[in-house]
């Protein structure tokens, strides 16, 4: 029996209430479990399968606008015994400063092995800002709440003076319970109000960051205007927000004049066109230029000279990833709890095939420019291209050269020209 056979068996072996639970968890991540031969030719005239993303047409063309590239790190495992932890990200910092990328971007990942080597990017960022000269150094992302705003402040402020001025942040609210362990306050009030807290303490970075006293209160009751130090060279603050596609998120950005970080997740490319065009009116409606802020979205990044050899690198790295995430779903919903590990392997089988299709820069350099282009058209002014998901350390390298091909391709510089 073909495995594609054995797919179909074992994902026709859930329950309804399985698969539709399934179904709904990966599309919140971008992805999609219907398989492709139902998508051609669905069995069940009642219900019309997705298009596939080859088949979407943006509503206009942005040729003539450039589109940035940058390193973005997220998925090291922190349990490793090498003495090397943090060789391929030095590497690749140093390549991205060399080959014209516009930043490197580092998480705040707690507690679990995956994503266990960046448990803090402003550490990071300040090894990242002496090593290099001309890439930003950005959080990506800073989980807020997590951080009273006075040491976000001064801890990011040294690394923007280590910079000389290249420091950008993205801020997240945090999801994990475990994590709000750090929190400044450990109540189930504040985690419920996370997003909430964090939009409030931007609010307070943003004046510590310009150098204005803010009040607080120790705790002897007394009232302190404080000044944090050293003073930033970079000023005001380059703020972004990471979202997972809340459409109100977007809104809340725009209202505050901050970039966008986000993946193809919860939506699909004719949904992130629309939360993009909403954010830039609201941009404008705030009284910002919505062509000074950009839309940086994330993706698998791996190129190579052929698609079947890439394919087979990425398969086990990417199938282990999402099997990842849905391990973490499986520690805090119920729901989970019922899928078997037969289970799981049909859904990751069919969600990589979709995965490395139609939503990853994963390929020959010619494939992933076709899906560069469709993205522009859309609205995203950067790619965030992920590579420290499993992939060998020699075929990161080398996928890197082909990636800053398409970095000059798509380069204001190559386009003044």
């Amino acid at each position: 029996m073909s495995m594609a056979g054995s797919l179909q068996e074992r994902w026709a072996a859930l329950s309804p209430g399985q698969r539709e639970l399934l179904a709904r968890r990966f599309k919140e991540q971008g992805l999609d479990t219907i398989p492709l031969e139902e998508r051609q030719s669905p069995r069940d005239a009642k219900v019309s399968p997705p298009a596939p993303e080859s088949a979407f047409v943006p509503k206009k063309s942005r040729r003539e606008e450039t589109m940035d590239f940058s390193l973005f790190f997220f998925s090291g495992d922190g349990s490793t015994d090498e003495r090397e932890k943090y060789r391929l990200l030095l590497d690749c910092a140093a390549f991205a400063d060399e080959h014209g990328f516009a930043a490197v971007w580092t998480p705040e990942r707690h507690f679990e092995d995956f994503g266990g080597l960046y448990p803090n990017p402003s550490v990071l960022s300040a090894a990242l800002a002496v090593l290099t000269e001309r890439v930003e150094i950005r959080a990506g992302s800073a989980v807020l709440p997590l951080h009273h705003p006075i040491r976000f402040t001064e801890e990011w402020s040294v690394v923007d003076n280590l910079s000389g001025g290249r420091v950008s942040v993205a801020f997240a609210t945090g999801w994990h319970p475990a994590d709000f362990l750090l929190a400044p306050v450990q109540t189930p009030e504040y985690y419920a109000q996370r997003k909430r807290e964090m939009f409030r303490a931007i609010g307070e970075v943003r004046r510590l960051w310009d150098g204005e006293a803010v009040e607080y209160t120790d705790a002897a009751g007394t009232v302190h205007a404080v000044r944090t130090l050293p003073k930033p060279i970079r000023a005001p603050l380059d703020l972004w927000i990471a979202t997972n596609g809340n459409p109100d998120t977007y809104r809340e950005a725009g209202r505050i004049g901050a970039h966008i970080l986000t993946g193809i997740t919860g939506s699909k490319f004719a949904e992130l066109e629309e939360k993009i065009a909403m954010y830039r009116q609201t941009l404008l409606d705030s009284g910002y230029d919505p062509a000074s802020k950009k839309v940086a979205l994330m993706l698998h990044t791996c190129l190579g000279e052929s698609d079947k050899a890439i394919k087979a690198k990425v398969e086990a790295p990417l199938k282990a990833y999402l099997k990842t995430f849905i391990s973490q779903q499986r520690n805090i919903l119920d729901d989970y709890a019922s899928l078997s590990e037969a289970d799981l392997d049909v859904i990751v089988s069919r969600a990589f095939e979709l995965y490395y299709e139609e939503s990853a820069l994963l390929g020959t350099r010619d494939k992933c420019e076709k899906l560069v282009e469709t993205l522009r058209d859309i609205g995203v002014n950067e790619m965030a291209c992920l590579i420290d998901f499993g992939v060998d350390p020699a075929s990161v390298r080398e996928s890197l050269q082909l990636l800053s091909e398409l970095n000059r391709k798509f380069s204001v510089k190559e386009k003044m020209e």
